[in-house]
């Protein structure tokens, strides 16, 4: 299957004018409504007012891809608007872009969804095919450009498609402190280690901080009184663990993944191993991370 065999100009608005990325995908909607996808329209419109998605992809502010899987419609689907002028989500008035595409699927269909949804995000990674987007005065146009309508949607569910993008990391000189501040900022149990190219050298975990750092916390005690848990530093090491680097600590034997890796294999390997998180690399340099709630939330998930 091919992305033109999802495309149909009675889905394809433009130019679609709207102001931001909410009235675009409503704007998307309905057309997919005209056309028959949706099977129960009053839910439909309903899950649009209360399930609004928090994770809308964003494709390096080339595009929006707004997405749903829900019972409401009958199959995998995509409509898409090309705008005057770039817009940007309320939340997120910084990143702006002129394409949006919306996707939904029926939760039968995870993972079609999601092959149509990589497939979608690599074919507007092509400048040649943004700027042709970009160019579109009808729905004719943008269904006439072939580079955009005959990029594959694979038969199998890869890594890329699930993984997290643009993966937090850490250089190895980085202190324990700033690690840890930024691991409770992003709210995240784990961050790679990077060197000078972009290739993973490392590992660091919320048990590494828990370890480390623990152990010069103050410890609030259910009497009221407080103490500080102190241990004896190894010799050499810094008095303040929060001053040491994260090569002191982390995990230095790393499985990393390719982002080309079927899921399949990747769920296998995560049983086989007892490993449930794993940094995605291309040519070597860190490009994403997948874990294993990435897998069951976008595969299961509602």
């Amino acid at each position: 299957m091919r992305l033109r065999d999802l495309l149909d100009e009675r889905r394809v608005i433009v130019p679609l004018e709207t102001e931001s990325v909410r009235e675009a995908t409503v704007r998307l909607a309905q057309a997919l409504v005209a056309t028959g996808v949706v099977a129960d329209e009053e839910r439909f419109a309903e899950m649009l007012k209360s399930d609004w998605p928090e994770d809308i992809v964003s494709v390096a502010g080339r595009a929006f891809l707004p997405h749903f899987r829900t019972d409401t419609v009958r199959n995998v689907a995509l409509a898409l608007g090309v705008t005057p002028e770039p817009i940007a989500r309320v939340s997120d008035p910084g990143r702006t872009a002129r394409v949006v595409a919306l996707i939904v699927a029926p939760l039968r269909d995870a993972s079609e969804y999601l092959r149509t949804m990589g497939s979608l995000a690599r074919a507007l990674g092509s400048d040649e095919v943004l700027a042709a987007l970009h160019a579109a005065r009808s729905p004719a146009d943008v269904v006439g450009v072939v580079t955009f309508g005959d990029t594959p949607v694979p038969a199998d569910v890869t890594v890329r498609d699930v993984m997290s993008p643009h993966a937090v990391s850490v250089r190895a000189d980085t202190t324990l402190a700033e690690a840890a501040a930024l691991m409770v900022r992003r709210r995240i149990g784990t961050l790679p280690v990077t060197g000078e190219a972009g290739e993973v050298v490392g590992l660091l975990t919320d048990g590494h901080l828990l370890r480390h750092l623990l152990p010069q916390t103050v410890q609030q005690l259910s009497t009221g009184q407080v103490r500080s848990v102190r241990r004896r530093p190894a010799k050499g090491a810094p008095t303040d663990p929060r001053g040491m680097p994260v090569s002191d600590v982390m995990e230095k034997s790393v499985l990393c993944l390719d982002e080309d890796q079927t899921i399949a294999d990747i769920a296998a390997l995560m049983l086989a191993r007892d490993v449930d998180r794993f940094p995605v690399t291309r040519d070597g340099a860190l490009v994403g991370f997948l874990t294993r709630g990435d897998i069951v939330r976008k595969l299961l998930g509602t």
